[in-house]
């Protein structure tokens, strides 16, 4: 009988996940860059899949309760759920290291072409934590934009920022209610573009009475925290685009120079990451006939939406001052 493929066996996060990885094994430096890479991993809970599927049970209604009179029958309301399932999608890469490259600069030469392919892959994985669509491109899963499609006033997760054309500034009374629709939220995903305006508007009491706090979080990064919730912004500055630029059209129309903040409860039970195949780095060595070394990095992860509950969007901001 064929094994199938072992993954992780309990909730954890990619810290805890690359510590798990033997030092020797390659594939621990490889995920150690992509932490380093993206907050969004960072903070982001994985749990395991089995057979590519993550099943899982929603609410759908609650019971009926209550109190009974004497030798009255008790009361038998009966709650129901949703039986859910989501799945886990495939990643196969390779690194062609060029063998005159590795001649010429040693193992360094091949360990920097790795190093190149985990942080684009950090940063990959970032992007379709936002912003994969499974119904534009069937080979990736759904992530948190593409469940956020209720608009419906006060239970929805879908809310405008503003109604204008070209959008508006960021409204802290937009984003309060942007937090008060996520069940147990944790951090916030924004514009790293806007991080200079959450500079600014710390400096100012009367706009944000000491709701805007700075930490450091395990890496020693200055964290800057609203509402007590951390702010994530993806990526450092490089050679890539933001995780989340000012590109998007507003609510109102007009060009897209606006952009989407997100409150989301990173938690088991809420939105996490799933893995069918655990990360693995494979060096393969010479290319037949080709001047390479090959090394093959594989990996099946998927998003999984537990609670109903568990993202919002906040939609039509601009780069611009922060606003009561």
């Amino acid at each position: 009988m064929v094994s199938l493929t072992t993954t992780i066996s309990t909730p954890t996060n990619f810290v805890e996940y690359a510590k798990s990885i033997d030092e020797k094994d390659p594939t621990r430096a490889f995920v150690e860059n992509m932490i380093e890479t993206s907050d969004v991993m960072r903070a982001i809970p994985i749990l395991p899949a089995e057979r590519g599927k993550r099943a899982y049970m929603d609410i759908a209604s609650l019971p009926t309760v209550g109190f009974r009179g004497l030798n009255e029958a008790a009361n038998q309301g009966l709650g129901s759920f949703n039986l859910r399932e989501e799945d886990t999608f495939f990643i196969d890469d390779y690194v062609f290291a060029d063998r005159a490259m590795i001649d010429r600069l040693g193992p360094e030469g091949k360990y920097k072409q790795e190093q190149l392919k985990s942080i684009a892959l950090g940063q990959y994985f970032s992007q379709n934590v936002i912003k994969s669509d499974n119904s534009s491109n069937a080979r990736t899963p759904n992530g948190i934009q593409a469940r956020c499609l209720d608009s419906t006033a006060i239970t929805g997760n879908l809310i405008n920022n503003s109604a204008s054309s070209g959008g508006g500034p960021l409204s802290l009374a937009n984003l309060d209610a942007l937090y008060w629709h996520v069940n147990k939220p944790t951090h916030w995903i924004m514009p790293r573009g806007l991080m200079p305006q959450w500079d600014t508007a710390a400096r100012n009491n009367t706009l944000v009475n000491q709701t805007v706090g700075y930490a450091e979080d395990d890496f020693g990064r200055r964290i800057i925290k609203f509402k007590g919730l951390p702010i994530l912004f993806g990526y450092e500055p490089d050679d890539s685009p933001d995780l989340l630029p000012f590109s998007e059209v507003a609510s109102g129309g007009g060009g897209a120079v606006t952009a989407s903040i997100y409150c989301v409860s990173f938690r088991p039970g809420g939105f996490y990451a799933i893995e069918q195949t655990p990360l693995t780095v494979m060096p393969e060595g010479p290319t037949v006939g080709q001047p390479f070394d090959s090394t093959h990095i594989k990996w099946d992860y998927g998003f999984a939406r537990e609670h109903p509950k568990a993202v919002a969007r906040l939609t039509s901001v601009t780069n611009a001052a922060i606003v009561a």
